[in-house]
């Protein structure tokens, strides 16, 4: 498999899919606010919260097991199981906690939560399966489809009046049919009765994983339940909006280390140490390849941006030594950071996970997990949504230097510079951002911004190409990768 092409098909499913779930919070946020969208945005953090809670790492372990190329079908079995366990454990807990959840999301949706649990398990499953079978992309544009299909049901039950109990309804009815897709479609795998030994190598594989999926909820879900509790939905439908706008910022780090992870364990068993040297190396180097540029530009135009977007204004806050400042322009860059620690936390995770070192890679995420629970709460309440970004930063950030800290294979000399070369060129981007709005003097209306948007992105990439030749290089290869693979 050419990994770059890999890579660059399944980030390519991954805009698509960013952009169809994106689309929705534009058409969702300008129909029920900020309010509306962030009660939703509480609700899926539950049921993400609650899935990874209760499946106790078998997605990364079934990728695993899979790859390996050992008894497919009852690995896939085993999972199923769990999977199924979990959700009555879910059912059990919304029926106790149905107050406290109705509460916090706003509307009355505790029931809802084991479904919704359920159908977006099952199809990850699935998708878990065809990932161990190397079929990465395909995973990718099956995934990230998902929202081509749940937005518009969630946009024809909006158009019925139904609120947002319309977007949880979209969202379980959705996820089933992607189910649908991936097993019947694609999957096909029959399950097999597992044997007690064979489960019981799932399980200990599996708990090392599971460390790592509930600590990475952290960053995309368990700030939504904070601030719906300590600041209110508004808040947790700004915060939202910027995160999908930042996400975008991750979707090359996620392809990268999607497919990396698979390759990592297939060039493990086959003892191929300088191929995964040299993979370890592709993902250092451009795990930030995109969040980079957001921490500059975000801080520039993060306000006019959301505005222009969503047709509501995000507001302000106050910060320390600094004063009142747009709340998208503080959350913008303090989320481009998050985003670019996880992207190399995620990088750096698969590679232990491949390489058969879970232990290390879950002390990572027992770290991020401490991190969090120390900091969350008092930024939270001290600060609201910046707050709560700010503590993520050093959770994940602490989470890296662990895993850096363990690492036994050295980072080249050229990765670094590489690194370097991708700062080098924000900087100067965001100079030229700044220059150019403060003579169009403002960052508000669509005109303003896609003028800002295409000169920032065009000076990014221009400088990068020009200051490192590796970065050329490695550019047309994957073109040329691309182009045989899609081309008779």
């Amino acid at each position: 498999m050419k990994v770059g092409a890999e890579i660059s098909k399944r980030f390519i499913t991954n805009v698509f899919g960013t952009f169809a779930g994106f689309l929705g919070t534009v058409i969702f946020t300008r129909e029920l606010g900020f309010a509306g969208i962030g009660s939703y945005a509480i609700f899926f953090s539950i049921q993400m919260v609650a899935a990874n809670l209760v499946s106790f790492g078998l997605y990364p372990t079934v990728v695993k097991r899979v790859s390996e190329k050992n008894q497919e079908a009852r690995q896939f079995t085993s999972g199923a199981l769990i999977l199924l366990a979990g959700v009555v454990v879910v059912t059990i807990l919304s029926f106790m906690l149905q107050d406290s959840v109705n509460r916090i999301v706003g509307v009355n949706a505790a029931s809802f939560v084991p479904l919704s649990v359920l159908s977006w398990g099952l199809f990850r499953l699935s998708g878990a399966f065809l990932e161990g079978k190397q079929r990465v992309a395909l995973v990718g544009a099956i995934e990230n489809g998902r929202y081509a299909l749940i937005v518009p049901i969630q946009a024809a039950l909006i158009v019925a009046g139904f609120g947002v109990l319309g977007l949880i309804w979209g969202l379980i009815a959705g996820q089933f049919l992607v189910f649908l897709i991936s097993y019947v479609g694609f999957a096909r795998v029959i399950p097999a009765r597992p044997s007690l030994e064979l489960f019981r190598d799932f399980v200990t594989y599996s708990k090392y994983a599971y460390i790592q999926s509930v600590s990475s909820q952290l960053f995309k879900q368990a700030d939504y339940l904070l601030l719906g509790q300590f600041v209110g939905p508004g808040s947790a439908g700004v915060y939202q909006n910027v995160f999908r706008i930042t996400e975008a910022s991750m979707l090359f780090s996620s392809a990268l280390a999607q497919v990396a992870f698979p390759q990592f364990s297939a060039l493990t068993e086959s003892d191929d140490h300088e191929h995964v040297s040299r993979l370890l190396t592709n993902v250092f180097t451009y795990a930030g390849l995109f969040a980079i540029p957001m921490i500059g530009g975000g801080a520039v135009i993060g306000n006019g941006l959301l505005l222009t977007l969503y047709a509501n204004d995000p507001g302000t806050l106050t910060l320390p030594f600094i004063g009142v400042v747009g709340m998208a322009n503080a959350l913008l860059p303090i989320l481009g950071i998050a985003n670019l620690f996880n992207g190399y936390r995620e990088g750096l995770e698969m590679f232990f996970l491949g390489t058969g070192q879970p232990r290390l890679y879950a002390v990572s995420g027992v770290l991020l997990i401490s991190v969090y629970g120390i900091l969350s709460i008092p930024l939270t309440m001290t600060f609201g949504s910046w707050g709560i970004a700010c503590a993520t930063v050093l959770a994940f950030g602490a989470s890296v230097a662990s895993l850096f800290y363990f690492l036994n294979e050295r980072i080249p000399s050229s990765a670094l510079v590489d690194v370097s070369v991708q700062i080098v060129s924000m900087l100067l981007m965001t100079a030229v951002v700044y220059a150019l709005k403060s003579q169009l003097g403002d960052a508000h209306g669509w005109v303003r911004i896609s003028i800002l948007l295409g000169t920032g992105a065009g000076a990014y990439f221009t400088a990068l190409l020009l200051l490192s030749e590796r970065i050329r290089i490695d550019a047309v290869n994957v073109l040329r990768d691309l182009r045989n693979d899609m081309l008779p």
